[in-house]
């Protein structure tokens, strides 16, 4: 089992994601990412080898959330990306080269998080991208390999996160919500294999990371 290092999360997974799950966070913002990386700081603390895909320039950040989730050793992580020199890169427009990687490090590494799959729909659109994520997908179950994919539900049209949800496993959903006329921002299981689909939970954002309280609906 994989933990989110979010002790309410895990308990609303039952007990956190089994090897070898698709995983979809449909996410607002940044904040899907950040529970990402949390997926990946656990299980560099386990021992676990994994690989992680940027489509931007933000390993410094990533970085940054992995020491302060108590990260020290970095030698099994593989970081991919697309615009960072020093590190191995995949080309967005040429999607084969980001398929070749993934399967190279699927014969490798226990857990990937995929953070690009934004930046793919802008370039390809959605039905070329779902291909796409079908293709990597059965790269990963192969290998049984546990993929964490993030999604900005706002950029995304309905279709196309239907389309991603069905083809996987496990999908966790931000939202921002309206109770007593102040926005909040929530926090569900949409879909999960062991346990059925949670209500909105309250996602703080503190100091220390990622938070989850009461329920809200």
């Amino acid at each position: 089992m994989f933990s989110s290092g979010i002790s309410k999360l895990d308990e609303l997974l039952g007990g956190g994601v089994e090897e070898g799950r698709i995983v979809l966070i449909e996410t607002i913002g940044e904040l899907g990412e950040e529970i990402a990386t949390n997926f990946v700081a656990e299980a560099l603390k386990s021992g676990e080898n994994v690989f992680l895909i940027l489509g931007r320039s933000r390993v410094r950040d990533i970085k940054k959330i992995l020491k302060s989730r108590g990260v020290e050793d970095e030698t099994r992580l593989t970081i991919i990306t697309s615009t960072e020199l020093g590190y191995k890169t995949v080309d967005l427009y040429k999607l084969y080269t980001i398929s070749f990687a993934i399967r190279q490090e699927a014969k490798k590494n226990k857990l990937g998080s995929i953070e690009i799959l934004q930046p793919l729909l802008i370039l390809h659109g959605s039905q070329k991208i779902y291909n796409f994520f079908l293709d990597v997908v059965n790269i990963l179950k192969k290998e049984e390999v546990t993929g964490i994919f993030t999604i900005d539900k706002k950029l995304s049209k309905p279709r196309a996160l239907a389309m991603f949800e069905e083809q996987s496993d496990v999908v966790i959903e931000i939202e921002e919500l309206l109770k007593w006329l102040k926005i909040e921002r929530g926090i569900r299981v949409k879909k999960n294999p062991l346990a059925p689909h949670t209500d909105f939970y309250e996602l703080k954002i503190t100091k220390d990371g990622i938070k989850i309280g009461e329920r809200i609906i």
